[in-house]
């Protein structure tokens, strides 16, 4: 978190020169976060690399030894100690922990350019790293779409088997995508794991009606077919006829909460969905098919 920005004309730092180009040497260390996610029953894990960019969007480094992680705003900070943090203080007071001056070290590290005697002291709530690496974690959340679950349904996964006016309809995801997905961002001995944890799924049944659920409960052989479902249902009561096709769209949208951990601290993120839709047939019951 910043809270405070302050440019200064200071002595050129002596660790200034030390080039690092993420252009013309892609593979430095510097230039890549290194992402790892788990597979789930789906598959879908492995691991992947991302990296920061500039305001032209070509890669630079993200930690430069030295210098620090980049503030991405042009400079490259680390925790001030010694003379910076008495400049810092000097100019801007003593800040309470969990709070901390930096120094930054601003420039352009693909033309090596680095302005003698500028710079730039901001307060930060956490090691900037910290951050960077958690949003490029939460950015590489495999967050699945729901897969949509109603009984009467088909043994597919297409939902191809019409609902009945007037009879309970029970709605579900299934519970292959009901579980915690992580991915962990690593660089310069540096690792934060973002989790994205299902908390609800909000229901369009496309008849006008809406629904806020959990994870719902799966119909099972042998339930009276009667019966409503005790936590995620609708009952139509208009057949889908007149709708485009023949047909309702049911929509499910699962909210992620997302949360992450590394390098000592925790943090959490706006929620983010996924989505889904199917669509289904609703008729009369004068109008199912039966085989004798």
């Amino acid at each position: 978190m910043l809270l405070l920005a302050l440019a200064v004309a200071g002595p050129a730092r002596a660790d200034i020169n030390d080039p690092v180009n993420c252009v013309t040497n892609p593979t430095n260390p510097a230039c890549v976060i290194d992402i790892s996610t788990p597979g789930d029953s789906d598959g879908g894990g492995g691991k992947s690399s991302s990296g920061c960019r500039n305001w032209e969007g070509q890669a630079i480094p993200c930690n430069i030894p030295g210098k620090g992680w980049y503030g991405g705003d042009g400079c490259w900070y680390q925790r001030a100690e010694g003379t910076d943090l008495g400049a810092a203080e000097a100019l801007g007071g003593t800040v309470p922990p969990p709070y901390a001056w930096y120094v930054g070290a601003c420039g352009d590290p693909l033309t090596n350019f680095w302005p003698a005697g500028y710079v730039r002291y901001t307060i930060f709530g956490a090691n900037p790293g910290i951050e960077l690496l958690a949003q490029e974690a939460v950015k590489h959340l495999k967050l699945p779409a729901p897969k949509i679950r109603l009984n009467p349904a088909s043994d597919s996964p297409a939902i191809d088997v019409p609902q009945v006016v007037f009879v309970p309809t029970w709605m579900w995801v299934d519970g292959s995508v009901w579980s915690p997905r992580t991915a962990t961002a690593s660089l310069a001995g540096l690792s934060v794991t973002a989790v994205g944890t299902p908390t609800k799924v909000n229901w369009s049944t496309g008849d006008g009606g809406s629904r806020q659920c959990g994870k719902g409960t799966a119909w099972t052989a042998g339930t009276d077919p009667a019966s409503a479902s005790p936590d995620c249902g609708h009952t139509y009561t208009s057949p889908s006829r007149s709708s485009p096709s023949g047909k309702y769209t049911v929509t499910a949208t699962i909210t992620w909460r997302i949360t992450w951990s590394g390098g000592g601290a925790t943090g959490t993120e706006p929620d983010l969905t996924s989505t889904a839709d199917v669509p289904v047939q609703v008729v009369e019951a004068s109008a199912v098919n039966t085989k004798s």
